[in-house]
């Protein structure tokens, strides 16, 4: 194997153990928030907040990486984040305190998100399937996580607190494995460019160049503002799916769902970053959308077993379509020394979707009485954004023919 292909499977490797933990812990929080005495305003809220200080942090990180020129420190700094609080949560007592630790991890772990894919950008030859070997591995994480949870869940009836403690242990495993990635040192690390205690003043997001880097890079703008859309839809939906799915069959199917739906996934992702990078990001991402909107359809259906192994099979399509492309579209349209800095644009855009998102499923589900009913028709409405969504990508330029921001002379 070539050198940048071994980086490209141990980072990959790394993230299946990392996403094993995620995929552990997340799809039960609304239901431990229940647990703790949370309503459907607190389980919104886990949402909610950790989407906003994910926002500011996306930039934020995003920029401090590409001022240091470094990825890894910014990606192990955001894993060991993201299973430090996981741990915590084992021992949270109240839904308050749950939820100060889900909002406080947000900004925390967002310092991998824009590192770890402009590192996927930098060490793939060929990015549409550097990112979808990523993914793939990623997703297959993510489906064990979920295997074990519903496993966890079941063998333990309900016990989230060995829960939080198992799903922390995957993240060690993958600390280990992000140690042994050699970046190139182009600078030595200067620590002080994270909160820049040189210049005292300086504050987190300098919004007059967030501005001039949105109007210097318009279709950037425009898929970030689309996905922002999406993630209104997504955050709708996936923030109350887990109970839907606990009403209608049972705890510890809320993670095998997902399980399913991260198995599907992997048999389609690196086809579809195979044609991302045939067929240029925006087909693809078109495809996800027509996906989103159509696994919503399917939730709304989803009365019956087979009918939700049906909506997790278009689900598993539809997320290896849409963020696979995504990802490879913004690499492909920044320049270089911006990469970093323009995926966190997009990852604060998805975050901020997640914010708004779970506000109106919380309104909806509210105003119509936290039934199973309420809950299935929130899925339905979620369809709505995705349409829209569809609508705003149209109107960027495939990226077909573009590298590091120029388009290229076939």
């Amino acid at each position: 194997m070539k050198k940048r292909d071994k980086e490209l499977l141990l980072l990959s490797l790394a993230f299946l153990f990392v996403n094993m933990g995620w995929g552990i812990a997340w799809p039960q929080l609304p239901n431990y928030m229940e647990l703790l005495g949370g309503g459907v305003v607190m389980v919104a809220s886990l949402s909610i907040l950790f989407n906003i200080f994910s926002t500011v942090g996306q930039y934020f990180w995003g920029r401090k990486s590409d001022e240091m020129k470094r990825r890894k420190p910014f990606v192990i700094f955001g894993v060991v984040s993201g299973g430090a609080f996981f741990f915590a949560m084992a021992f949270a007592t109240s839904a308050m305190l749950l939820l100060t630790l889900r909002t406080v991890q947000g900004f925390f772990m967002s310092a991998q998100t824009p590192a770890v894919s402009a590192l996927i950008s930098e060490i793939s030859v060929n990015i549409g399937r550097g990112f979808a070997i990523f993914n793939g591995l990623s997703n297959g994480g993510f489906m064990l996580g979920n295997l074990v949870g519903g496993i966890i869940m079941d063998l333990t009836h309900n016990n989230y607190t060995i829960l939080y403690l198992l799903s922390s242990l995957p993240f060690l495993v993958a600390i280990l494995l992000l140690s042994l990635i050699k970046e190139p040192k182009k600078v030595p690390m200067d620590y002080r460019l994270i909160f820049r205690i040189d210049r005292p003043g300086r504050i987190l997001v300098k919004w007059k160049k967030a501005r001039e880097f949105v109007k210097r890079n318009r279709n950037i703008t425009i898929v970030s503002f689309s996905v922002f859309i999406a993630m209104i839809s997504s955050g709708m939906v996936y923030s109350f799916i887990s109970i839907l799915i606990k009403l209608r069959f049972t705890e510890a199917w809320a993670s095998w769902y997902f399980a399913l739906d991260s198995g599907i996934s992997i048999i389609f992702v690196y086809l579809l970053g195979y044609a991302a990078d045939k067929l240029g990001s925006k087909p693809v991402i078109i495809m996800g959308l027509i996906g989103y909107a159509l696994t919503f359809l399917l939730y709304y259906l989803a009365n019956t077993l087979p009918l939700l192994i049906l909506a997790s099979a278009i689900s598993g399509f539809k997320w290896a379509a849409y963020f696979n492309s995504i990802n490879t579209y913004i690499s492909r349209m920044s320049l270089r020394n911006e990469r970093a800095t323009a995926l966190g644009i997009m990852n604060s855009a998805m975050a901020l979707g997640w914010v708004i998102g779970p506000l109106i499923g919380m309104g909806i589900i509210g105003f119509l009485g936290r039934t199973e009913q309420a809950y299935a028709v929130d899925m339905l409405l979620g369809i709505v954004p995705a349409i829209l969504a569809l609508i705003v990508v149209m109107f960027a330029e495939n990226d077909k023919n573009v590298r590091d921001g120029i388009f290229q002379i076939e």
